[in-house]
């Protein structure tokens, strides 16, 4: 997958779970900081994309703490620029 394609990915769950059709995001962009996603939503969001992407997220991971939330690495992640295990604290 490429970078594009995960960014597609995310907008696509984003829409999804928000229900709004334009959501504004960069690589920069931190979904749970910059309100983009409450508590409830994360759960969704990260079932959405798994299910888009086959890519698991453990539940005995704190992804808010590890930084999933932020784009950039959740598109390294989905990309397999980084494993899950790099975001282990």
């Amino acid at each position: 997958m490429t970078q594009l394609e995960a960014m597609d990915y995310i907008a696509i769950a984003l829409r999804k779970v928000i229900k709004k059709d334009k959501i504004e995001f960069s690589l920069n962009t931190d979904l749970v900081l910059e309100k983009i996603l409450d508590s409830l939503d994360r759960l969704v969001f990260l079932l959405e994309l798994s299910e888009m992407t086959g890519k698991e997220f453990p539940e005995d991971m704190d992804i808010v703490k590890v930084g999933l939330f932020k784009v950039f690495n959740l598109v390294d992640y989905l990309t397999d620029r980084k494993n899950i295990s790099d975001f282990r604290a």
